[in-house]
């Protein structure tokens, strides 16, 4: 009997939590020309993004081509030494970087 009672307590208990729960939450959805907005926004922001990005990338890729082309044909020595840099710094960050994520763990 105890048990039984119990049982009707918690059901009525739960179910004026949810009832209240489900007066808080609306319920409406937005209509369709939000979400084709919402769309049309999200693909233009990327289109914009994505022209920045490959502009600044041919950019930097052309600075960088510039300079190995000057470096390799006009000052070998320097091309020599620019690519050791080059290495024992990326091999450095490479176990920076490394570590960091070994620490985390």
């Amino acid at each position: 009997m105890n048990n039984d009672r119990e049982q009707v307590e918690l059901k009525k208990l739960l179910r004026d939590g949810f009832r209240s729960i489900e007066e808080e939450v609306d319920q409406n959805t937005p209509n369709l020309q939000w979400f084709e907005q919402l769309v049309s926004d999200r693909q233009e922001q990327l289109k914009a993004r994505f022209r920045r990005d490959l502009i600044i990338f041919l950019l930097m890729a052309g600075c960088i081509l510039t300079l190995f082309s000057l470096t390799l044909f006009q000052m070998p020595v320097l091309f020599l030494l620019l690519q050791i840099i080059i290495f024992m710094g990326a091999s450095i960050f490479t176990g920076i970087t490394y570590m960091k994520k070994v620490k985390r763990i």
